[in-house]
């Protein structure tokens, strides 16, 4: 009995570690697969998911087969190199467009303690063997930069534009430093240049399908929001209820947001109530309504549970209206009314 535990210990702790291999796969571990990811890319990414399983988890491919010289002399090579910080330039293939200042003097700092952990990855942009473009490792080199270093650590490879899309995406898409929007034209990117799925992205990156489609809808919303989006005016769950709402409302909402602190909470309740057909307009009403009808609204509101809006006339008269979501939700109301004491 005890033999029968130890072995399912044993398999589930294995289980582990090879998820956590594959969910921790960084820029090394695409180092030592990119012959086999040039060739997945070209072909415009049809593998299986049991092959895909196989390209995350294998470790053993050989790169001696394709070395090229560098200026007549330096070759390009999986092995690690120092080149002249001025060496190199910024990758036209980057999914990050914002770079915080803050964070980059923070890494620049440990930089200084430390040294550069990690190689950054370039490929040579001319035989001249003094331009290297970097595919991977952009805030390394801007942070080395600031930590005024001379030399950095580099491994050339002799990649084609089409597998250094792919590499730079991959391993940029892994990190969480990305804002929603470079994350989300990440996504978009691989999926149009090289076929990619969504499911395909999930087992690939390590994120659930669900983070995926939800990210992609981001880039539905108006590049006014986008903006808000990546300056971080508005989070994620913000951004995941405007995706519903026609451009101008989104828009409209996203100032709400950001001019009254609204919590998502808060933010879903006023989607919701545009929803159910309440404009913008009557919810803007507030500076011309009778504060004592709003109060009123606020109080039933409150006891309801529901959204409540009292449409008042010159004349008192006028209507109330409440707003529900199902019929769960209406049923306590309608019980309410035909309540009689006994």
């Amino acid at each position: 009995m005890k033999s029968i535990k130890k072995s399912a210990s044993v398999k589930k702790n294995k289980q582990k570690k090879i998820e956590k291999r594959r969910l921790g796969m960084g820029l090394s571990s695409l180092l030592s697969k990119d012959e086999e990811l040039a060739s997945v890319i070209k072909s415009k990414i049809k593998t299986s998911n049991s092959e895909i399983k196989k390209f995350n988890t294998s470790s053993k491919t050989n790169f001696g087969t394709n070395q090229s010289l560098v200026s007549g002399r330096k070759l390009i090579s999986n092995s690690q190199q120092s080149l002249p910080i001025q060496f190199l330039v910024s990758g036209k293939f980057q999914p990050r467009k914002n770079f915080d200042r803050q964070e980059l003097e923070e890494l620049a700092e440990s930089i200084k303690n430390n040294g550069v952990l990690q190689p950054i990855l370039v490929r040579p942009l001319n035989i001249s063997g003094k331009s290297f473009e970097i595919i991977a490792g952009e805030r390394r080199w801007r942070a080395s930069q600031i930590a005024k270093l001379h030399e950095v650590p580099v491994i050339i490879r002799d990649f084609d534009d089409e597998t250094a899309l792919g590499v730079a995406m991959i391993e940029n898409l892994q990190r969480s430093d990305l804002n929603l929007v470079e994350e989300a034209e990440g996504y978009r990117t691989l999926m149009n240049s090289f076929q990619y799925t969504q499911e395909k992205l999930s087992v690939q990156l390590g994120k659930s399908r669900s983070h995926i489609t939800n990210v992609l809808r981001i880039l539905s919303l108006s590049k006014y929001v986008k903006r808000h989006i990546t300056n971080g005016d508005i989070t994620f769950g913000h951004a995941r209820s405007l995706v519903t709402l026609s451009e101008n409302d989104a828009n409209e909402i996203t100032d709400e947001i950001i001019d009254k602190g609204l919590s998502v909470r808060q933010t879903e309740k006023i989607v919701s109530s545009l929803k159910f057909g309440v404009s913008s307009s009557v919810r803007e009403r507030s500076n011309d309504v009778d504060p004592n009808i709003l109060s009123l609204e606020r109080e039933l509101s409150t006891l309801l549970g529901l959204k409540i809006v009292i449409s008042h006339k010159a004349n008192n008269s006028g209507n109330l209206s409440i707003f529900y979501k199902s019929l769960d939700q209406l049923q306590p109301v309608i019980d309410r009314l035909k309540w009689r004491p006994k």
